[in-house]
């Protein structure tokens, strides 16, 4: 493993790397900026890849979905990327380690299978000398318990880190604060938690930076394009009424105002909006066929509240309204040829393809066949394109087939 990542990072491990080995072996000639050096060096966080994750707590706490259980979570890096860091400044024959490994009898725990019962079991103690040639040795001590088949290597693991955090190295990690993430259904993280920028490398840092600079020249672009869609969101407001508003607000937005949420929910809000807005405007078209008569008893067969846009309450319920006038504005088109214009092929043939592809995935059914079967095989997927106003009704009926 090499430590140094990327073509733009400072060449600060390999800068020193030379200087230090040349002049590490005799205390002598490891002069006060030397020292300083080799702090640096050592004290500099390993890069985001060598850090891993432990789950050291777990809870379960409720929540609107459910329990949810969640781990408290640790950083640590791998002994590997220690052993690395010191052959990167040190060189191999740099510096050495010594381990000493003992058992420790006699000691009382809680049994593995009845938490109430003790039980007496033994523990391995591992003992590890770090020693850099030319600048002094540190120990570090580790311990696990005697009947974890992997007890020594990882009480081998522990100590020679601790040695290694006498020195500076990987020392900040301790530093981390522990953290509660959700954990799945085999206790993992959903996700891995974000360093701060003081635990990153210095090239991470300074990507870091300009990734910051970055995002605060565009935040006026950003601002702009977020007034734009509020004002587009204000417009739709009036054009759905006011139930299919509340029903987007409360859908996508948790109940709140559009200019109170982020630009997710924002973008998400204004693309529901636009949809049922869509939808409105060829209500609209269809009602003028059937006449505000027909469209007022339709409304009272289908017991909408009222027959104000205002009044209906979401999106189920526009698209029942709409398939039902349409259906009657299709019929009607067929013998007043004149009225076709009102309708036009491009929605027909949109909205269509839209229902088409909804029954092909339900249906396991390929689109051009689905459409071939909902038009009696008067309709084909290619013809599609070269249709005409006079063949909105035949689309018509066929979209209404597949609702």
């Amino acid at each position: 493993m090499s430590y140094v990542n990327g073509s733009d990072r400072e060449l600060s491990l390999s800068e020193g790397v030379a200087a230090v080995a040349a002049n590490c072996n005799h205390s002598a000639q490891t002069s006060p900026e030397r020292l300083n050096r080799i702090r640096e060096l050592l004290s500099e966080p390993f890069d985001p890849s060598e850090i891993k994750w432990r789950v050291t707590a777990t809870s379960t706490q409720q929540t609107k979905h459910g329990p949810q259980k969640r781990g408290q979570l640790i950083a640590y890096a791998d002994q590997r990327a220690y052993t690395d860091r010191l052959n990167e400044v040190f060189g191999e024959w740099g510096w050495t380690r010594d381990y000493d490994v003992q058992v420790a009898q006699n000691f009382e725990r809680r049994a593995q299978g009845d938490k109430k019962e003790t039980a007496v079991a033994a523990k391995v103690v591992v003992v590890s000398k770090v020693t850099i040639h030319g600048l002094g040795s540190h120990t570090g001590v580790g311990e696990e318990w005697a009947d974890d088949e992997n007890a020594a290597t990882r009480a081998e693991a522990q100590a020679f880190k601790r040695a290694c955090a006498c020195f500076g190295l990987g020392r900040y990690l301790y530093d981390l604060d522990k953290t509660w993430i959700d954990l799945d259904q085999y206790n993992r993280p959903v996700h891995t938690p974000s360093l701060p920028d003081w635990a990153l490398p210095g090239y991470a840092q300074r990507e870091a930076q300009r990734q910051t600079a970055r995002n605060q020249r565009n935040e006026p672009r950003q601002s702009l394009v977020r007034d734009e869609m509020l004002a587009k969101v204000q417009e739709l407001r009036e054009k759905v009424g006011y139930s299919l508003w509340l029903y987007v607000l409360n859908k996508y937005a948790g109940g709140a105002e559009p200019d109170k949420v982020g630009h997710a929910k924002l973008t998400t809000v204004f693309e529901k909006l636009t949809d049922i807005g869509n939808g409105i405007d060829r209500l609209r078209r269809a009602t003028a066929i059937v006449g505000d008569a027909r469209y007022s008893i339709i409304c009272r067969e289908l017991n909408c509240a009222s027959e104000s846009i205002d009044d209906i309450p979401d999106r189920d319920a526009l698209k029942l309204l709409l398939g039902r006038v349409e259906t009657e504005a299709a019929a009607k088109n067929g013998n007043h040829a004149h009225d076709t214009a009102a309708i036009p092929i491009a929605d027909a043939r949109g909205r269509l393809l839209q229902v088409a592809r909804k029954m092909a995935e339900r249906t396991g059914k390929r689109l051009a066949e689905v459409i071939s079967e909902a038009s009696d095989s008067r309709l084909t997927l290619d013809g599609l394109k070269n249709l005409t106003d006079s063949d909105v009704t035949l689309v018509t009926a066929a979209t209404a087939r597949m609702e």
